[in-house]
């Protein structure tokens, strides 16, 4: 197999992806597609929502894993759901045609870039969205990669002929430490891809190190959320002086910082979510008004306007265009509002997941909440389950619980856990009755929710796997039944 650094990249005209389906995959896929001059084949065990939408881009996609299906590539791109065994991979192996992880493609195309590389445990698509729509809106022309879809880029990214690159990195398989970011963005640092079979061992620590090593790597400027007591901590390395801009939400001298954030609660006309808050920078006072975003996102867009202001671009300035920022796709999104509503949301971790649940409350206080959940990865329910079970405790006496089993996101169960773990947490500590929670499987899903279903009532799709694509269905199903 030949070395990949010895591959002229730029003479690379063919290139076949395996798991095209993924999100990083797509956005990756989109950017060759409209940086032009490849041709391109994928493949991907399951049909995937987006299929479509790239083979009326002029891919060739095969559904299921075949030594057929490498036909004359000159590069196979994989992502880390693909084990090693795969039969592509061998394929490709046993005819000597380079292969290369989708993070190790991404950072070889941005080489000549100002990458702008964005991490966190939570956050990072719908900030990176946000820098990405503010250089964008200030016609910076730049390159953006992210693991969501927006309003703005329906494939998740975007090809630009500027100086600046704006990624999402990924820590779940320790690749963001392959970049080599211009300016880098550490919004928190959480307990999250603790598996023990994984890059971090299972050690928080680890994790903690890494980012630490994601900060060392950085060339010009280091942005951090000091409200997270791990990144304050960067504040007193002296390997980090002077390379540190913060933000928070607590008053600060250094950086910029947020505090009175007040939410107008939904908007039944307008079909909008609002939230304005205090900014200060420089002892001076700006008003931060924020569209269709849930209240957790200040703090990002805190972190974005950090990032304009290494740019040297006054700050009134990215204030006034982030007013018009839709927000990434599936972050508390608004999908159906008719005689019930429905809401959307990719939380996969008990600290989102709290966060979406008080957001429900806030903006729905007297309604009646339905929450379908699809826990993410066995290792984290393994590892979460009573976080996950006290997150719920948030739901009142007439809401319904119903979780789905455990997506596996490729892993094996080797922990023997399943959505049950929870349920029985909840009941444990009397955070939901018995009869508020269930436990079921998609194809009860629907008559079990319209059994109970009535005008006015709220449902709320959480989790970022197989659960993405039952939401359309759902509200065909709404229609059809009168709601």
């Amino acid at each position: 197999m030949a070395k990949i650094k010895t591959i002229d990249f730029k003479k690379i005209k063919k290139v076949h992806f395996i798991g095209i389906g993924g999100s990083g995959m797509i956005s990756l896929v989109n950017l060759l597609i409209e940086r032009g001059g490849m041709e391109i084949t994928g493949s991907d065990q399951k049909d995937f929502p987006l299929r479509k939408s790239l083979e009326k881009r002029g891919i060739k996609i095969f559904i299921g894993h075949r030594k057929e299906n490498i036909q004359n590539p000159q590069l196979v791109i994989y992502s880390s759901s693909i084990p090693k065994d795969n039969i592509e991979i061998k394929e490709a192996k046993k005819r000597k045609i380079p292969i290369i992880h989708r993070f190790d493609f991404l950072v070889k195309l941005l080489d000549n870039k100002k990458v702008i590389a964005v991490s966190g445990s939570h956050g990072k698509s719908t900030t990176t969205a946000m820098i990405g729509y503010l250089l964008e809106s200030l016609k910076f022309d730049p390159i953006i990669y992210l693991g969501a879809k927006t309003k703005q880029w329906s494939l998740g990214s975007r090809w630009g002929k500027g100086e600046y690159a704006v990624i999402e990195t990924d820590e779940h398989d320790a690749s963001f430490l392959k970049v080599q970011p211009y300016i880098s963005v550490i919004l928190n640092v959480d307990n999250d891809h603790l598996d023990p079979k994984g890059p971090f061992k299972g050690d928080f620590s680890c994790l903690k190190n890494a980012f630490f090593k994601f900060a060392l790597k950085t060339k010009h400027k280091i942005i951090i959320n000091t409200g997270d007591n791990f990144l304050k901590s960067f504040l007193n390395r002296k390997e980090l002086k002077n390379k540190i801009f913060s933000f928070s939400l607590k008053p600060s001298k250094e950086g910029i910082f947020a505090k009175k954030i007040d939410i107008y609660h939904f908007n039944s006309d307008s079909k909008e979510f609002k939230i304005k808050s205090e900014i200060f920078y420089q002892k001076k006072k700006y008003q931060l008004n924020l569209k269709t975003i849930n209240k957790i996102n200040v703090i990002n867009a805190l972190a974005a306007l950090s990032v304009l202001l290494e740019l040297s671009i006054p700050l009134e300035k990215g204030i006034k265009i982030l007013e018009n920022f839709k927000g990434a796709k599936r972050r508390f999104e608004l999908v159906y509002q008719n005689k019930v509503i429905v809401i959307d949301d990719y939380a996969h971790h008990p600290t989102e997941l709290l966060s979406t649940l008080e957001n429900i409350r806030t903006f729905f206080p007297q309604k009646r909440i339905f929450v379908v959940f699809e826990p993410h990865r066995y290792s984290r329910v393994f590892l979460l389950s009573k976080d996950f079970a006290k997150a719920f405790s948030l739901l009142k006496k007439n809401d319904y619980l119903f979780l789905l089993p455990i997506d596996s996101a490729s892993e094996i169960n080797s922990f023997n856990v399943s959505s049950e773990i929870i349920r029985n947490e909840i009941i444990k500590k009397n955070y939901l009755a018995l009869n508020q929670v269930f436990l079921i499987d998609y194809p009860d899903l629907e008559n079990k929710i319209f059994n109970l279903l009535k005008k006015e009532d709220v449902s709320i799709f959480i989790g970022p796997g197989k659960i993405a694509n039952y939401v359309a269905y759902f509200i065909k199903k709404l229609k059809k039944n009168g709601y």
